[in-house]
């Protein structure tokens, strides 16, 4: 081969390497015919260059062969890598990979509170699980939130009645239509008790829509009964008369005032009982404010800043409704003067004290006066405003700790923060509506410190230790609330998993808020109500699958929802016993009982519905009547207890009618299939009757022990057809009952009784049903 010889090119800078042999300059030639009007040759661009000119760090013609890869005899060499456009995420994609990555590390940091991330990554599998069976000390592990959308085959252990039965309890969800109006606006112009809402169900408002409410709110529970027995639906119609009103509490209306100058508040008697009322009473469930603090500043009468006197008019209308009985309005007067401090704008304040204010009248007065909605919307905001203080943060909330009144001002943030939490979930809890985030990763405050000066709180006796351990509870029915707002039917594990864990957080209470020795007020009130809303909160963990059995008309149940029936129905009843010894002659003790037996009234009410002919009946009628015993006695100590008596008692009254009914139209349906049958009952039981006119089952063995049922309703020989009709209600039902009518009845009737324990011999196999044979037994496949 001829070696090569370098030759110049027209540029002069390249440099091709080629044979001798002349070849046809195609593309030099194209190139000179391209030239500018200045007699320069235009520069040749391309978007891209062929892999071999890219090698050779080459210009690049970009054809197909290009002229470099023809100049140096390898066209085949000429290829073009496929252009791989570069990729920008968008500001929506960065957005969902950030919140994605935050959700992980919350997950994580649910999993493993103790541990750091990176100390986690080198862990093997079987280590990582070690770690999370250990036990976490005062830390809450959220559940994960069940699935949107879940098929049967993903639920381990759940029911195959309650398998997608969320659309069951779908229908108990109430969304508001454009047109509804609530109760809390219609008050201005309708005739409505002032105690009677939409929300608790107080107004009876069968048909309108109300505001939202969850499958796990009270209204829930009379929308079952009125699907279970719609005949209830007349009995709660009819208004009440003005004679049955239970109080003329005035109509609040929104005033316009022009502002006036504060003026200071001039320290009295009456205020001073008011002051010690609020800290006697109310100020153990929410220890927010600094008691020495505060009654100095109302002592000294200096103080006429609008949030001081704000807080100062809540703190008088909580002592009087404290203080006095519910026929007692002076709580208004406060009211009325508290929110002429809180005009709108208060709601962009910096002031700790309009906090403290709105947590007052959203997390109890408006509840008190029976404004549940507007209650729900003024702790929102206070919460809101509450974060803008920085209130959830710890850092913010210690800051340079230096004097006394610094520690004290950092306590006071933690306390306040932490009775807003409080308020907000005992308040949302029962509404079936969701927590939104009252309660996360970003929320870094401590707990109060319980250690931190003890005697400024009036509650010298217990301190702040029930709001310590209400914080523990909260945070376990943040994770119900959020659970069932997703899907009322939790599965069995992640509700016997929660369950769990307010089992424990109760067993685990200090001896103190335990136990049920004499104490002081303040501790007492505190530790009734910690054991009340427990119970409370498991009753309403379980009650969900008593309402979806009930709902669907289920008889028959898995052995797992039957125990949450039953844990359901126990602790309403024990709910009934614990407030009829424990509540006392005082509005913070009659408020908060009648509320919990409201609740629990609602479990034997459904119960009796649903299962009318049940032999327990009578026990749910009796806690029934116990309730009602309470509320009327409860009447000078709760401004609802009337309204609320009158509510279950025509719930009970309807079910107390409609009873003989159900009862009459189920013997006539068993006489119509018994005349149906009684052309084929006539010849076997002339089988059963000798020719002597004796009962057959003596000539077995003389005691009837060869008769035997086995499990799938086959007798001896000649004893099927026998034992079928027994089985299929022929002569007897289930609760022993004979239907008379027919000449072969009273024969039966004669010889054998009017209960199929009157047979000597007859002997139930094991895996029979209970119900076939005794008298007022559960049976397994029938809640009972």
């Amino acid at each position: 081969m001829a070696p090569s010889i370098p030759v110049p090119t027209q540029g002069g800078m390249f440099h091709t390497f080629q044979g001798v042999t002349p070849r046809k300059q195609s593309s030099d030639s194209g190139d000179t015919a391209k030239t500018s009007g200045g007699g320069t040759a235009k520069r040749i661009t391309t978007p891209h260059a062929c892999a071999e000119c890219k090698r050779r760090k080459i210009r690049c013609d970009g054809q197909q062969p290009c002229g470099q890869c023809l100049s140096s005899r390898a066209p085949k060499r000429c290829f073009y890598d496929k252009h791989r456009q570069r990729v920008i995420p968008s500001r929506k994609t960065l957005e969902a990979l950030s919140q994605s990555l935050e959700e992980c590390r919350s997950i994580l940091k649910r999993l493993f509170p103790n541990h750091d991330i990176q100390s986690l990554l080198p862990l093997p599998r079987q280590e990582l699980l070690h770690l999370l069976d250990r036990p976490v000390n005062d830390t809450i592990i959220a559940l994960p939130s069940p699935p949107l959308h879940h098929s049967t085959a993903s639920i381990d252990g759940g029911s195959p009645t309650l398998c997608g039965s969320d659309e069951g309890l779908a229908g108990l969800e109430q969304i508001p239509s454009r047109d509804s109006e609530w109760d809390e606006e219609r008050r201005g112009r309708d005739n409505i008790p002032a105690e009677a809402d939409d929300v608790n169900a107080l107004s009876l408002s069968v048909d309108r829509q109300a505001s939202y409410l969850g499958a796990s709110s009270i209204k829930a529970a009379l929308m079952v009964m009125l699907k279970v027995q719609p005949a209830l639906r007349n009995s709660l119609t009819p208004p009440l008369n003005s004679v049955e009103m239970a109080h003329n509490l005035p109509i609040l209306r929104q005033k316009v005032v022009n502002a006036k100058e504060p003026q200071r508040v001039p320290w009295s008697w009456k205020g001073q009982t008011l002051i010690d009322a609020y800290f006697k009473r109310v100020h153990v469930l929410t220890p927010m404010l600094d008691e020495a603090s505060f009654r100095a500043d109302y002592l000294e009468g200096q103080r006429f800043d609008t949030p001081w006197l704000a807080l100062l008019n809540m703190v008088f209308a909580m002592g009087s409704i404290s203080a006095m009985k519910s026929d007692d309005y002076n709580h208004l007067n406060y009211y009325s003067r508290a929110m002429e401090y809180l005009p709108m704008d208060s709601f962009g304040s910096s002031h700790i004290e309009v906090v403290q204010a709105l947590a007052l009248i959203g997390g109890f007065y408006l509840h008190y006066i029976n404004r549940p909605n507007m209650a729900n919307a003024v702790i929102g905001a206070a919460i809101r405003m509450a974060s803008a203080l920085g209130l959830h943060r710890e850092s913010l909330a210690s800051g340079p700790l230096g004097n006394h009144s610094d520690v004290a001002a950092a306590e006071t943030r933690r306390r306040t923060w932490w009775s807003l939490f409080y308020l907000d979930t005992c308040a949302t809890t029962t509404l079936g509506r969701p927590s939104f985030g009252r309660w996360g990763p970003a929320i870094n405050v401590r707990c109060p410190d319980s250690g931190l000066n003890s005697g400024r709180d009036s509650a010298q006796h217990a301190g702040i230790l029930p709001l310590v351990e209400n914080i523990k509870f909260c945070k376990i029915a943040t994770a119900v609330q959020d659970m069932l707002a997703i899907s009322p039917l939790l599965r069995t594990d992640d509700r016997c998993n929660l369950d769990g864990q307010l089992v424990n957080w109760y067993s685990n209470l200090p001896w103190l808020l335990r136990t049920s020795d004499p104490c002081a007020e303040p501790l007492y009130i505190a530790r009734c109500l910690m054991k009340w809303r427990y119970q409370n909160l498991r009753m309403l963990l379980h009650r969900p699958v008593l309402l979806n059995l009930a709902s669907s008309g289920a008889s028959h149940a898995a052995e797992h929802d039957i125990a949450a029936i039953e844990a359901c129905r126990d602790l309403a009843k024990q709910t009934i016993e614990d407030i009829a010894r424990e509540w006392t002659r005082n509005q913070m003790s009659g408020w908060n009982a009648v509320w919990f037996l409201y609740q629990a009234a609602m479990i034997p009410l459904v119960s009796i519905f649903w299962q009318w002919d049940s032999p327990r009946v009578p026990d749910w009628q009796k806690q029934t009547e116990t309730i009602l015993e309470l509320m009327e006695a409860m009447e000078d100590w709760s401004l609802a207890a009337r309204r609320s008596r009158e509510v279950i008692w025509r719930m009970y009254e309807a079910s107390r009618q409609l009873e003989p009914s159900l009862r009459a139209a189920a013997a006539a349906a068993a006489v119509a299939q018994q005349q149906q049958h009684t052309s084929s009952l006539s010849p076997q039981l002339q089988m059963i009757t000798g020719h002597d006119g004796n009962s057959m089952l003596g000539a077995l063995n003389g005691d009837g022990s060869d008769i035997h049922m086995s499990p799938i309703g086959l007798g001896p020989d000649g004893f099927d057809d026998m034992m079928g009709m027994l089985d299929q209600h022929g002569l007897w039902d289930f609760d022993g009952m004979l239907w008379a009518g027919s000449d072969e009845m009273e024969w039966v009737q004669q010889h054998f009784g009017g209960n199929p324990g009157n047979f000597p011999g007859l002997q139930l196999s094991p895996a029979t049903p209970a119900s076939a044979g005794l008298d007022g037994a559960t049976s397994f496949p029938f809640v009972h």
